[in-house]
C-alpha cells in the first residue's frame, strides 16, 4: 500500500463507520435523540472528509513544479550602478559623471562625437525633455522643486538622474 492509499483507507473506513452509526445506531440511542441521528451522520462524515483531506495534505509531499528561487539569482541590470551610487548617497558630481557617461556614449551611437555628444549635453540640445536637460546644463534646482523632493521623499536631483536616463534610455531603444 503507497502512501496515498492509506488516507484513502482511513476516510473510506471514517465514512463507514457514520454510515453504519446512522443506519443501525437509531435503534439504540434514547427516544428523543432520533431527530438529532441526520445532524449527527453528518458530522460524522463531515468529519471523515475534514480528517482524509488533511491526511492528503500532509502525506503529499510538494505539489505541483517546483520553481527556482527568485530572491537567490541576481542578474545585473544596465544603470544598477547609478541606482546604487544614488541609494548610497555618493556624491552629486560622481552620478553626474557617470550618467554623462552614459549619454556620451548613447550620443555618440546616433553619429556625434565625444566632444559634440558633451557639448549637446551641456547646451541641453540632446532633449526635450527640461528635467533630463537640467541634470547636465547645470541649472539650479527651484525652490518648488526642493520642496517637493523634501515632501516626496525624491530629491530633485534624483529626479533629474531618472528622468536623463529615462531618455537615454529611450533613444538608445529608437537605435
Amino acid at each position: 500500500m503507497t502512501l496515498r492509499r492509506v488516507p484513502l483507507a482511513i476516510g473510506l473506513v471514517a465514512t463507514a463507520i457514520g454510515t453504519v452509526l446512522a443506519v443501525v445506531g437509531a435503534p439504540l440511542l434514547p427516544s428523543g435523540a432520533v431527530s438529532d441521528l441526520p445532524i449527527l451522520a453528518v458530522a460524522v462524515f463531515a468529519g471523515g472528509i475534514a480528517l482524509l483531506a488533511l491526511l492528503v495534505r500532509s502525506l503529499d509531499g510538494e505539489r505541483g513544479v517546483a520553481l527556482p528561487d527568485t530572491d537567490s539569482q541576481y542578474v545585473t541590470v544596465p544603470g544598477d550602478d547609478i541606482d546604487e551610487a544614488l541609494a548610497a548617497g555618493a556624491g552629486q558630481e560622481a552620478i553626474r559623471r557617470r550618467v554623462e557617461g552614459v549619454a556620451v556614449t548613447v550620443l555618440q551611437r546616433d553619429g556625434l562625437s565625444p566632444e559634440e555628444a558633451k557639448d549637446a549635453l551641456r547646451s541641453g540640445a540632446w532633449t526635450d525633455r527640461e528635467p533630463a536637460r537640467e541634470l547636465f546644463d547645470g541649472t539650479p534646482s527651484s525652490l518648488r522643486a526642493r520642496l517637493s523632493g523634501w515632501l516626496s521623499g525624491v530629491h530633485p536631483f534624483q529626479r533629474r538622474v531618472a528622468h536623463a536616463t529615462a531618455e537615454l534610455r529611450r533613444r538608445d531603444e529608437e537605435r
